[in-house]
Protein backbone atom coordinates (compact mmCIF):
# COMPACT_ATOMS: atom_id res chain seq x y z
CA UNK A 1 0.00 0.00 0.00
CA UNK A 2 1.23 3.25 -0.74
CA UNK A 3 -0.08 6.53 1.34
CA UNK A 4 1.39 8.68 -0.77
CA UNK A 5 -0.76 7.79 -4.04
CA UNK A 6 -3.44 8.86 -2.05
CA UNK A 7 -5.57 12.29 -3.05
CA UNK A 8 -6.85 14.58 -0.16
CA UNK A 9 -9.61 15.85 1.05
CA UNK A 10 -9.20 19.88 0.19
CA UNK A 11 -8.33 22.21 3.30
CA UNK A 12 -8.37 19.71 5.96
CA UNK A 13 -4.71 20.93 7.14
CA UNK A 14 -4.17 24.52 6.06
CA UNK A 15 -0.83 26.23 6.92
CA UNK A 16 0.51 23.76 9.71
CA UNK A 17 1.92 27.06 11.89
CA UNK A 18 -1.59 28.44 12.38
CA UNK A 19 -3.31 24.80 12.75
CA UNK A 20 -0.82 24.99 15.92
CA UNK A 21 -1.87 28.16 16.86
CA UNK A 22 -5.34 27.12 17.19
CA UNK A 23 -4.92 23.89 18.48
CA UNK A 24 -3.25 25.53 21.46
CA UNK A 25 -5.61 27.90 21.81
CA UNK A 26 -8.60 25.91 21.91
CA UNK A 27 -6.92 23.12 23.71
CA UNK A 28 -8.41 21.82 26.67
CA UNK A 29 -11.41 24.12 25.38
CA UNK A 30 -14.87 22.94 24.06
CA UNK A 31 -14.37 22.73 20.56
CA UNK A 32 -18.19 22.85 19.78
CA UNK A 33 -21.29 24.17 20.88
CA UNK A 34 -21.90 23.91 24.61
CA UNK A 35 -25.62 24.17 23.83
CA UNK A 36 -26.89 20.99 22.26
CA UNK A 37 -29.66 20.90 20.67
CA UNK A 38 -32.94 18.90 22.36
CA UNK A 39 -32.83 15.01 22.19
CA UNK A 40 -34.22 13.35 19.61
CA UNK A 41 -36.05 10.40 21.60
CA UNK A 42 -37.53 8.80 18.14
CA UNK A 43 -34.21 8.17 17.03
CA UNK A 44 -33.50 4.45 16.58
CA UNK A 45 -30.80 4.00 19.81
CA UNK A 46 -32.24 6.75 21.81
CA UNK A 47 -33.78 4.59 24.29
CA UNK A 48 -30.71 2.30 24.63
CA UNK A 49 -28.68 5.19 25.74
CA UNK A 50 -27.56 5.74 29.23
CA UNK A 51 -30.00 7.61 31.01
CA UNK A 52 -28.01 10.48 32.10
CA UNK A 53 -26.90 10.69 28.43
CA UNK A 54 -30.56 11.17 27.28
CA UNK A 55 -31.25 13.84 29.73
CA UNK A 56 -28.52 15.90 28.94
CA UNK A 57 -29.07 14.79 25.27
CA UNK A 58 -25.33 14.92 24.57
CA UNK A 59 -21.97 13.00 24.50
CA UNK A 60 -19.01 14.37 25.63
CA UNK A 61 -16.16 13.65 22.99
CA UNK A 62 -12.70 13.89 23.81
CA UNK A 63 -10.49 14.32 21.23
CA UNK A 64 -6.56 15.75 20.34
CA UNK A 65 -8.22 17.87 17.15
CA UNK A 66 -4.90 18.03 15.39
CA UNK A 67 -4.68 15.08 13.48
CA UNK A 68 -6.23 15.43 9.94
CA UNK A 69 -7.83 13.56 8.01
CA UNK A 70 -9.66 11.93 11.37
CA UNK A 71 -10.45 15.30 13.35
CA UNK A 72 -8.85 18.80 12.69
CA UNK A 73 -10.57 22.71 12.88
CA UNK A 74 -11.51 24.35 10.15
CA UNK A 75 -10.56 27.46 8.40
CA UNK A 76 -12.61 29.55 10.97
CA UNK A 77 -10.49 28.00 13.88
CA UNK A 78 -13.09 25.97 15.85
CA UNK A 79 -15.13 24.03 13.29
CA UNK A 80 -14.12 20.31 13.93
CA UNK A 81 -13.74 18.16 10.62
CA UNK A 82 -12.48 15.08 9.28
CA UNK A 83 -13.57 11.03 9.30
CA UNK A 84 -14.30 10.83 12.99
CA UNK A 85 -16.35 14.14 12.78
CA UNK A 86 -18.49 12.91 9.97
CA UNK A 87 -18.82 9.26 11.54
CA UNK A 88 -19.85 11.25 14.87
CA UNK A 89 -22.39 13.61 12.35
CA UNK A 90 -23.66 9.88 11.05
CA UNK A 91 -24.08 8.13 14.64
CA UNK A 92 -25.98 11.50 16.29
CA UNK A 93 -28.71 9.96 13.55
CA UNK A 94 -28.90 7.34 15.49
CA UNK A 95 -28.76 8.19 18.80
CA UNK A 96 -30.99 11.40 18.84
CA UNK A 97 -28.41 13.03 20.87
CA UNK A 98 -25.20 15.36 20.21
CA UNK A 99 -21.83 14.36 19.86
CA UNK A 100 -19.48 17.21 21.26
CA UNK A 101 -16.22 17.05 20.65
CA UNK A 102 -13.58 18.97 23.81
CA UNK A 103 -9.85 19.25 22.76
CA UNK A 104 -7.55 18.11 24.56
CA UNK A 105 -4.07 16.84 24.52
CA UNK A 106 -3.56 13.42 23.38
CA UNK A 107 -2.03 11.54 26.52
CA UNK A 108 -4.86 13.49 28.65
CA UNK A 109 -7.25 11.18 26.84
CA UNK A 110 -7.03 7.89 29.10
CA UNK A 111 -6.70 9.91 32.61
CA UNK A 112 -9.95 12.46 31.44
CA UNK A 113 -11.79 9.16 30.64
CA UNK A 114 -11.03 7.61 33.95
CA UNK A 115 -12.07 10.47 36.00
CA UNK A 116 -15.20 10.77 34.63
CA UNK A 117 -14.43 13.89 32.72
CA UNK A 118 -15.16 12.93 29.10
CA UNK A 119 -17.46 9.94 28.21
CA UNK A 120 -16.03 8.71 25.21
CA UNK A 121 -12.85 9.94 22.82
CA UNK A 122 -12.69 9.88 19.71
CA UNK A 123 -9.40 10.20 18.10
CA UNK A 124 -7.71 7.86 16.27
CA UNK A 125 -6.18 6.14 19.26
CA UNK A 126 -4.68 2.72 18.62
CA UNK A 127 -6.15 -0.30 20.39
CA UNK A 128 -3.18 -1.97 22.49
CA UNK A 129 -3.52 -4.82 25.30
CA UNK A 130 -1.90 -2.28 27.90
CA UNK A 131 -4.34 0.61 26.95
CA UNK A 132 -7.43 -2.32 27.19
CA UNK A 133 -5.99 -2.68 31.13
CA UNK A 134 -7.50 1.21 31.92
CA UNK A 135 -10.19 1.69 28.71
CA UNK A 136 -12.29 -0.05 26.26
CA UNK A 137 -12.27 0.35 22.80
CA UNK A 138 -14.28 -0.16 19.54
CA UNK A 139 -12.41 -0.38 16.68
CA UNK A 140 -13.31 1.20 13.42
CA UNK A 141 -10.50 1.64 11.15
CA UNK A 142 -7.24 -0.48 10.13
CA UNK A 143 -4.20 1.56 10.65
CA UNK A 144 -0.71 1.47 11.61
CA UNK A 145 2.74 3.14 12.47
CA UNK A 146 5.14 4.55 9.82
CA UNK A 147 7.78 6.73 9.02
CA UNK A 148 7.57 10.44 7.74
CA UNK A 149 11.05 12.08 7.04
CA UNK A 150 12.11 14.96 4.49
CA UNK A 151 12.08 14.33 0.55
CA UNK A 152 15.57 14.11 0.76
CA UNK A 153 16.15 11.13 3.68
CA UNK A 154 12.74 8.91 2.06
CA UNK A 155 15.18 6.61 0.49
CA UNK A 156 18.00 6.22 3.60
CA UNK A 157 14.97 6.02 6.75
CA UNK A 158 12.72 3.49 5.53
CA UNK A 159 11.99 0.96 8.18
CA UNK A 160 12.86 0.88 12.01
CA UNK A 161 16.01 -0.48 10.90
CA UNK A 162 17.09 2.42 9.52
CA UNK A 163 16.77 4.88 11.81
CA UNK A 164 20.55 3.75 13.97
CA UNK A 165 21.78 7.20 14.92
CA UNK A 166 19.36 8.95 13.72
CA UNK A 167 17.04 11.92 15.94
CA UNK A 168 13.13 10.90 15.76
CA UNK A 169 10.38 12.66 16.90
CA UNK A 170 7.11 11.38 18.51
CA UNK A 171 4.03 12.40 19.87
CA UNK A 172 3.63 12.23 23.36
CA UNK A 173 1.43 9.30 24.77
CA UNK A 174 1.46 7.30 21.37
CA UNK A 175 2.20 4.00 20.53
CA UNK A 176 5.33 5.25 18.51
CA UNK A 177 6.78 6.12 21.34
CA UNK A 178 7.58 2.54 22.40
CA UNK A 179 8.49 1.37 18.67
CA UNK A 180 10.75 3.96 18.59
CA UNK A 181 12.42 2.36 21.88
CA UNK A 182 12.34 -1.10 20.33
CA UNK A 183 14.31 -0.52 17.25
CA UNK A 184 16.53 1.84 19.27
CA UNK A 185 17.17 -1.94 21.52
CA UNK A 186 17.70 -3.54 18.51
CA UNK A 187 20.22 -0.92 16.87
CA UNK A 188 22.38 -0.86 20.15
CA UNK A 189 22.35 -5.01 20.30
CA UNK A 190 23.64 -4.94 16.70
CA UNK A 191 26.89 -2.36 17.91
CA UNK A 192 24.96 0.56 16.23
CA UNK A 193 24.03 3.41 17.32
CA UNK A 194 20.78 4.18 19.63
CA UNK A 195 18.05 5.89 18.18
CA UNK A 196 17.65 9.78 19.91
CA UNK A 197 13.90 10.64 20.57
CA UNK A 198 11.98 13.72 20.86
CA UNK A 199 8.87 13.75 22.45
CA UNK A 200 6.34 16.16 21.53
CA UNK A 201 2.89 17.53 22.65
CA UNK A 202 1.49 16.84 19.32
CA UNK A 203 1.33 16.24 16.00
CA UNK A 204 1.91 19.82 14.80
CA UNK A 205 5.03 20.73 16.97
CA UNK A 206 6.63 17.27 15.67
CA UNK A 207 5.53 18.03 11.82
CA UNK A 208 7.57 21.46 12.06
CA UNK A 209 10.20 19.78 14.19
CA UNK A 210 10.56 17.87 10.85
CA UNK A 211 10.50 20.41 8.72
CA UNK A 212 13.33 22.86 9.33
CA UNK A 213 15.49 19.99 10.26
CA UNK A 214 15.47 19.60 14.01
CA UNK A 215 14.64 16.27 13.76
CA UNK A 216 15.63 13.44 11.16
CA UNK A 217 12.26 11.64 11.00
CA UNK A 218 9.00 11.66 12.64
CA UNK A 219 7.19 8.03 13.69
CA UNK A 220 3.38 8.99 13.14
CA UNK A 221 0.05 6.91 11.82
CA UNK A 222 0.78 6.39 8.39
CA UNK A 223 -2.95 7.27 7.91
CA UNK A 224 -2.57 10.59 9.00
CA UNK A 225 1.53 11.23 7.69
CA UNK A 226 -0.20 10.56 4.05
CA UNK A 227 -1.99 13.64 4.48
CA UNK A 228 0.65 15.69 5.91
CA UNK A 229 3.30 14.35 3.19
CA UNK A 230 0.81 14.83 0.40
CA UNK A 231 0.20 18.82 1.58
CA UNK A 232 3.96 19.27 1.97
CA UNK A 233 3.67 19.41 -1.72
CA UNK A 234 7.17 17.30 -2.10
CA UNK A 235 9.02 18.51 0.70
CA UNK A 236 7.48 15.58 3.10
CA UNK A 237 7.44 11.74 2.10
CA UNK A 238 5.72 9.18 4.06
CA UNK A 239 6.67 5.49 3.46
CA UNK A 240 4.85 2.46 4.13
CA UNK A 241 3.20 1.40 7.51
CA UNK A 242 5.17 -1.05 9.50
CA UNK A 243 3.16 -2.67 10.98
CA UNK A 244 -1.34 -3.32 11.18
CA UNK A 245 -3.15 -1.94 14.20
CA UNK A 246 -6.76 -1.05 14.69
CA UNK A 247 -8.01 2.21 15.94
CA UNK A 248 -10.78 2.69 17.90
CA UNK A 249 -13.30 4.67 20.36
CA UNK A 250 -11.91 4.89 23.67
CA UNK A 251 -14.49 4.29 26.55
CA UNK A 252 -14.24 4.02 30.27
CA UNK A 253 -14.57 0.39 31.78
CA UNK A 254 -17.48 1.69 33.59
CA UNK A 255 -19.34 2.55 30.33
CA UNK A 256 -20.61 -0.55 29.00
CA UNK A 257 -24.26 0.71 28.19
CA UNK A 258 -22.76 3.57 26.29
CA UNK A 259 -20.19 1.76 24.47
CA UNK A 260 -23.07 -1.25 23.39
CA UNK A 261 -24.86 1.35 22.15
CA UNK A 262 -21.97 3.12 20.03
CA UNK A 263 -21.38 -0.26 18.55
CA UNK A 264 -24.78 -0.84 17.51
CA UNK A 265 -24.80 3.01 15.73
CA UNK A 266 -21.56 1.86 13.95
CA UNK A 267 -23.51 -1.20 12.85
CA UNK A 268 -26.24 0.73 11.38
CA UNK A 269 -24.00 3.22 9.46
CA UNK A 270 -22.39 0.30 8.06
CA UNK A 271 -25.50 -1.65 7.05
CA UNK A 272 -26.97 2.09 5.30
CA UNK A 273 -23.32 2.91 3.94
CA UNK A 274 -22.27 5.67 5.55
CA UNK A 275 -19.82 3.99 7.12
CA UNK A 276 -18.09 3.00 3.99
CA UNK A 277 -18.85 6.33 2.07
CA UNK A 278 -17.51 8.43 4.94
CA UNK A 279 -13.76 6.79 4.40
CA UNK A 280 -14.12 6.39 0.44
CA UNK A 281 -14.46 10.15 0.63
CA UNK A 282 -11.10 10.28 2.61
CA UNK A 283 -9.46 7.69 0.05
CA UNK A 284 -9.21 5.58 2.82
CA UNK A 285 -12.03 2.41 1.48
CA UNK A 286 -8.78 0.12 2.14
CA UNK A 287 -9.16 0.75 6.00
CA UNK A 288 -12.72 -0.07 6.66
CA UNK A 289 -13.89 -3.25 9.06
CA UNK A 290 -16.47 -5.62 8.06
CA UNK A 291 -17.56 -5.77 11.92
CA UNK A 292 -16.34 -3.26 15.10
CA UNK A 293 -14.96 -5.91 17.63
CA UNK A 294 -14.46 -4.64 21.16
CA UNK A 295 -10.89 -4.86 22.38
CA UNK A 296 -10.16 -6.54 19.05
CA UNK A 297 -6.01 -6.20 19.34
CA UNK A 298 -4.91 -9.01 21.31
CA UNK A 299 -1.57 -8.96 21.25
Amino acid sequence: MKNSTRTIRSGALGALALAGMLALSACGGTAEAENPAAANASAPLFSQLPEKVQKSGAINVASNVEYPPFESFDTDGTTVIGIDREIADELEKQLGVTMDFDNIAFDAIIPGLASARYDMAMSAMSDTVERQKQVNFIDYFSAGGGIMTSAANAEKLKTLDDLCGSHVGIVKGTTEDADAAEASKKCEEAGKQAVKVTIFAGQNQAVLALQSNRVDAFLVDSTSGSVIAAESKGALAMGERYQDLAFGIVFPKDQEQLMNTIQKGLEAIKADGSYDKILAKYNMADHTMESFPVNGVKQ
